[in-house]
C-alpha cells in the first residue's frame, strides 16, 4: 500500500519540475541515466513515482542537467502553494 506522502500534489509538482528541466535541455532519461551512473530505469522509476527522490539523488540530477541545484530547489520551493506530505 503506497503512502500519501509518496504521490502527494507537493511531490507531483517537484517531480513535475525536474521533468519539465530534463526535457527543456533535450535529454532523454537515457542519457541522464548515463551521466549519473544508473540504468534508464532508475530515472524513469523517479518520473513515475514509482521510487522517491532523495535530497542527494535531487542535488545529482539538477547537477546532471546543467542546473544550479539550490536555486532550482529555490525556484521549485517558490512554486510550492502548499505543503502536503
Amino acid at each position: 500500500m503506497q503512502r500519501k506522502w509518496v504521490r502527494s500534489s507537493s511531490y507531483r509538482q517537484v517531480i513535475g519540475r525536474i521533468r519539465a528541466a530534463r526535457w527543456q535541455t533535450g535529454m532523454s532519461q537515457r542519457a541522464l541515466a548515463t551521466k549519473l551512473g544508473k540504468p534508464p530505469s532508475w530515472v524513469a522509476k523517479i518520473e513515475q513515482m514509482e521510487r522517491r527522490l532523495d535530497v542527494v539523488e535531487f542535488v545529482a540530477i539538477a547537477r546532471a542537467l546543467g542546473l544550479n541545484e539550490a536555486r532550482f530547489l529555490q525556484e521549485i520551493a517558490l512554486s510550492l502553494r502548499k505543503l502536503d506530505f
